[in-house]
């Protein structure tokens, strides 16, 4: 019988193409709907957990949090680096990691900061950082750029990747990160002193350049000042929280924030396009109800002849049922097949351009609830055809 119901499939491979495609457009929304909403959140989610405060240069909140969790838009400003040595001084903190970004290599952000801020994550090759022009690079950027331990980085000024370069100063991979699926693959991760060091020696360059005059022994003044983009803390405990997030709070020169609460505020809007996406989904799949519907009508009514010539020969009403319904069920599996392939090829396609939004996107992934999904369009799918062909068993002939 399926030997029979493929032969006959390549027959009505017109109807069949129109059907698989209907099933392909609405399986394929509806799973990279689920899946990427749903990355998103558990990435949002993941990342939220690491600190419990934030502090920065007064601004956006959304901003700063975007900035030190996915290393995306620009930083506020800066604020002093004695800020870190306080705020360890309190006894108040776990963690309590320097976070400094301005350069990029190509276009992956440079973030200064210490090994702490990379704490739970392994290393696929080489070690951590240790010393100024050191880093440690992401999965993805060392994929990419084809990097190993030992290879040098020249980076630029900006975070577009055509400012100034910084050749006379490159970097020296010491180690290359594990693939996290998050934003840490996009980076790459430096200590705080080589930012000092990058742009202490452009200020050098700049000064000499502008200033014409300078007496012979004269001291040429600088600002020593260091300082960094944010602070991220991790502090020991609900009192411990509440204590920093007011000390800090009062200076109005400081944004703090808790990222936890930022970012949820950002998956608000995420979960009311997913619902806004799930609603399209559910047009497109009673569309294709009709469609599928409307098909198998007319080919029963197309078939009404070579149905009457196979009830003449002896073949009974309920092998041809069961013949109709192998077709469409053949049909409706390939299609399926197809849809998840289609859905987690576009995945991988759009992963680059979202990995610069700071969205990591996981091609390989597959959640229970997808193949949740692909059940019920298969099932929504071959339901015309069996309620056909249930009534067509029905009747006695079928030559009317």
């Amino acid at each position: 019988m399926l030997k029979f119901a493929l032969r006959h499939m390549a027959v009505r491979r017109t109807k069949l193409i129109m059907i698989c495609l209907s099933i392909i457009i609405t399986a394929c929304v509806a799973l990279l709907a689920y899946n990427i909403s749903t990355q998103i959140s558990e990435g949002i989610i993941q990342t939220a957990a690491n600190f419990d405060i934030i502090i920065g240069p007064s601004g956006s909140s959304t901003q700063l949090a975007m900035n030190t969790m996915f290393f995306t838009d620009k930083p506020l400003g800066t604020i002093p680096y004695a800020l870190v040595d306080e705020i360890q001084s309190s006894g108040m903190a776990n963690a309590v990691v320097p976070f400094s970004m301005g350069d990029s290599y190509n276009d992956a952000p440079i973030v200064g900061t210490t090994p702490a801020l990379l704490d739970g994550k392994s290393l696929s090759s080489g070690e951590m950082f240790s010393s100024a022009c050191e880093a440690v690079v992401g999965y993805d950027v060392a994929k990419k750029y084809n990097l190993s331990v030992g290879s040098s980085l020249i980076t630029s000024h900006g975070l577009s990747g055509s400012g100034h370069d910084h050749a006379e100063s490159p970097l020296t991979v010491t180690g290359v990160l594990s693939r996290t699926h998050t934003a840490y693959d996009n980076a790459v991760f430096t200590p705080c002193e080589t930012i000092w060091a990058l742009h202490n020696h452009e200020e050098e360059e700049e000064h000499e350049e502008g200033e014409e005059h300078v007496k012979d022994g004269e001291a040429h003044e600088h600002d020593e000042e260091k300082t960094v983009c944010a602070v991220l803390v991790r502090s020991k405990s609900i009192a411990d929280y509440s204590a920093l997030t007011a000390a800090y709070s009062e200076n109005s020169d400081y944004l703090v924030i808790n990222p936890n609460t930022v970012l949820r505020e950002v998956l608000e809007n995420v979960d009311m396009s997913r619902k806004i996406v799930y609603i399209l989904c559910l047009v497109i799949l009673i569309m294709n109800v009709f469609v599928i519907t409307l098909i198998a009508l007319l080919s029963a009514y197309d078939s009404r002849g070579e149905i009457s010539l196979m009830r003449l020969i002896g073949v009974s009403m309920g092998r041809i049922n069961l013949l109709y319904l192998i077709q469409n069920a053949v049909a409706g599996a390939i299609a399926l097949a197809l849809a998840l392939l289609a859905a987690h090829g576009c995945l991988l396609g759009i992963r680059s351009f979202v990995a610069s939004m700071g969205i990591v996107l996981n091609a390989a992934k597959i959640y229970p609830v997808e193949w949740a999904i692909l059940l019920l369009v298969f099932v929504i799918s071959i339901l015309p055809t069996s309620i056909m062909t249930l009534r067509m068993s029905r009747q006695d002939s079928i030559d009317r």
